[in-house]
């Protein structure tokens, strides 16, 4: 009964590794061999596409990688959860109940998260919004120094 939990507690631990290490340790795939030719052509072909793409192109294509990776989080704690309580229902196991109360709770704390950084970034745009600062013609155009 203790053996399943311990082999998903494992797995979910590799998922994590593969997902971590390389954020900790530096960029994928980036060898200490690569010499500095390597790294002007990196450069020049990033600042190559940075010119040929708008400011707005590469702000969207951002955005989609952001909400496609709390996609993908989204829907792999939902499937570990239904996946715990499913085999918690098969075997009839406490352990795997457990589990699947875990990954609920990631899932809404995932949720609460998300929100959270929503409210903030509206508060932060409801700050900053183009229409409440004062244009140029509200601005004297003639700046007294001196008297």
């Amino acid at each position: 009964m203790e053996t399943p939990l311990i082999v998903a507690a494992l797995v979910i631990g590799a998922v994590w590794a593969i997902y971590l290490i390389p954020t900790v340790f530096g960029e994928r795939g980036s060898a200490s061999s690569i010499n500095s030719t390597e790294e002007f052509d990196r450069w020049t072909h990033s600042m190559a596409h940075v010119q040929k793409h708008s400011a707005a192109d590469l702000a969207a294509s951002h955005k989609d990688q952001v909400l496609s990776r709390r996609r993908r989080t989204l829907t792999i704690l939902g499937v570990l959860a239904a996946a715990c309580f499913g085999s918690a229902a098969y075997f009839g196991s406490l352990p795997w109940l457990l589990a699947g109360l875990f990954f609920t709770s990631l899932v809404v704390l995932f949720v609460v998260a998300l929100a959270q950084m929503k409210q903030r970034r509206l508060q932060r745009l409801k700050v900053s919004h183009v229409s409440e600062r004062p244009t140029e013609w509200e601005e004297p155009q003639v700046k007294v120094i001196a008297n």
